[in-house]
């Protein structure tokens, strides 16, 4: 029997809610439904954290509200 295993891209959508402008983070840490900490054009970097009701990450750096659905999720045929 072969087992599955879950892999996450490097990268997530990470947005900024109150001019809707879209960027792209590049994951420092991750653990899923917990938190991403990201780069943001490698000059920023920014936490958020996750909001059951929401399903979504949520954070807050300089004063702007980011949100993002999380690095896109691969599930692979675990290898011997």
């Amino acid at each position: 029997m072969v087992g599955r295993e879950t892999r996450f891209d490097d990268t997530c959508e990470i947005v900024g809610v109150d001019k809707h402008v879209s960027v792209v983070g590049e994951i420092l840490q991750f653990r899923e439904h917990d938190i991403i900490i990201a780069m943001i054009n490698r000059s920023a970097r920014v936490t958020l954290r996750w909001n059951e009701r929401a399903n979504i990450y949520v954070g807050a750096l300089g004063g702007v509200e980011f949100q993002s659905a999380g690095p896109k999720a691969k599930v692979l045929p675990r290898r011997r």
